[in-house]
């Protein structure tokens, strides 16, 4: 080998170092940004002097722009190359930061929030790039990814309020996580090699419309309904439109030369457990903050429920929780050792329906109340840290990155479900007011609904959980073991 040869090779093997950690770099401040601007909606909607409820329009446009983004993202990252794909989802991500930090008026911020949207890309993007240049590590890679996300979203619920209140400037606090996001866009190019992508196969322009609107206008409809009322006609055409949708995508995906999706192969590889899996855990792990936060404020002396703690002390209690999320999705991979993957899923999620089980108590203590909430966190997204590495492992090379597209998509799903359930059954269930035209106030037996119903998806989960050591596709470990796509030359 000459020098030259050896420089160049040695070089490469640095910079083949740095993909990891910028991946984790990403999912932090990934997590971050999305954390971050929880505790300044409050200061957005004054700033700029539109209703306190007009923030709901914030959740509804980034909801439906990560909806509509991961699809078409993932499928032109396996297309066209992941490398290329994931800088435009980080830069995007970085813009639609900027933009809502230095906006105008509140217009330009929803504007920036649909920018913003491709942030939800990113992790399905780096998984497909782990399933070809990590394939040995990479369930245990990605597991630290999602427990570096959770962490940023922790992080970034705790910091923003803290800097905001040091430096009062909205825009400056808002545009600190951007920053490092631009950087990171440059530091994507550098660390990875470029990939050729599959440039045989044509792009499923068909599909990916069809799936994009119809999650969206799911996820609309769910959103809408707890807003609007179910039975407004908005809520019911987004409904109804997002069922049709779905309907008319599958019987165009069965015809379609080069899919999509490609349910045969579904099929083949058993992906169908798992993702059904993460719809089910998602909608749990999702569905419980809400719920969280009335129950921890609630004053027993008043309603006969709760644990009667101040706003403030709640908050720091909810983070405690949201850590918890975060250690679990770390701790996956020490489960997966331990008990292997279909029975580590399987306690976990047993152990976190039992956490709830026990909540329908309705202890009063909040330091009880808050270890049942965390250990309910922590082993969800134990089972959540499992499941992303299960699709990496069994999905084909070609299209690894669409399908951890569609997990990251129904994931997404889910949590939009345990919304509209939360709502609905919060609404229904109430205390009996003399007042007709005083606020309601969820019954106590609403939340044990509600901890009773995502208990009952939890112990499903443990069930179906077990299907995967015997459906385990005979192909997963060619697959694992399948050497890298050719890389282009730069």
């Amino acid at each position: 080998m000459t020098t030259d040869n050896a420089v160049t090779v040695a070089a490469r093997q640095g910079v083949d170092r740095l993909l990891v950690p910028t991946f984790i770099a990403i999912e932090l401040f990934a997590g971050l940004i999305q954390g971050w601007i929880m505790p300044l909606l409050g200061e957005i909607a004054q700033f700029h002097g539109v209703p306190a409820g007009s923030i709901s329009l914030y959740f509804m446009i980034t909801m439906l722009s990560s909806a509509m983004s991961v699809p078409f993202l993932s499928m032109l990252a396996d297309r066209f190359g992941k490398r290329r794909l994931l800088v435009i989802a980080v830069l995007l991500t970085a813009v639609g930061t900027a933009m809502i930090a230095f906006a105008p008026s509140f217009a330009f911020v929803l504007i920036g929030s649909a920018v913003q949207g491709p942030v939800a890309a990113l992790l399905p993007i780096e998984m497909g790039i782990l399933k070809q240049q990590r394939p040995e590590n990479a369930k245990r890679i990605v597991s630290a990814l999602v427990g570096t996300l959770t962490f940023g979203v922790a992080l970034g619920s705790l910091c923003s309020g803290v800097l905001m209140d040091a430096t009062g400037d909205l825009a400056l606090t808002q545009a600190i996580p951007a920053i490092p996001l631009f950087l990171l866009g440059a530091a994507v190019m550098f660390c990875l090699p470029r990939d050729a992508g599959n440039r045989t196969s044509s792009v499923d322009w068909t599909g990916a419309v069809l799936f994009s609107a119809s999650l969206g206008a799911l996820m609309y409809g769910l959103t809408a309904g707890t807003e609007l009322g179910w039975l407004h006609p908005g809520t019911i055409a987004a409904l109804l439109g997002g069922v049709i949708g779905s309907v008319v995508f599958v019987l165009v995906e069965s015809r379609a030369a080069s899919p999509l999706l490609d349910f045969t192969v579904l099929r083949r590889v058993k992906l169908g457990v798992p993702m059904i899996l993460g719809f089910l855990v998602a909608l749990t792990a999702f569905g419980i903050s809400t719920p969280t936060t009335l129950y921890l404020t609630a004053d027993p002396t008043v309603v006969g429920y709760g644990t009667g703690l101040s706003a403030g002390t709640a908050g720091l209690l909810v983070s405690v929780i949201f850590l918890s999320s975060s250690l679990g999705a770390f701790l996956a991979p020490v489960a997966v050792r331990l008990l292997g993957t279909a029975w580590a899923i399987s306690v976990a999620t047993l152990i976190s329906a039992g956490s709830l089980l026990a909540l329908i108590t309705a202890p009063t203590s909040p330091v009880v109340v808050t270890i049942l909430l965390a250990i309910n966190s922590l082993m969800s997204w134990v089972a959540l840290g499992i499941l992303p590495g299960v699709i990496v492992a069994r999905a084909p090379l070609s299209v690894a990155t669409t399908l951890s597209g569609l997990y990251n998509c129904l994931r997404s799903l889910g949590g939009s479900v345990a919304g509209a359930v939360v709502a609905a059954v919060m609404a229904t269930l109430v205390l009996a007011q003399s007042d007709a035209d005083a606020v309601a106030v969820p019954a106590l037996s609403s939340f044990q609904v509600i901890w009773g119903v995502f208990a009952g998806c939890l112990i499903a989960s443990a069930v179906l959980a077990l299907l995967l050591a015997r459906s385990r596709s005979n192909r997963t470990e060619a697959i694992i073991t399948a050497s890298p796509e050719p890389l282009a030359t730069r």
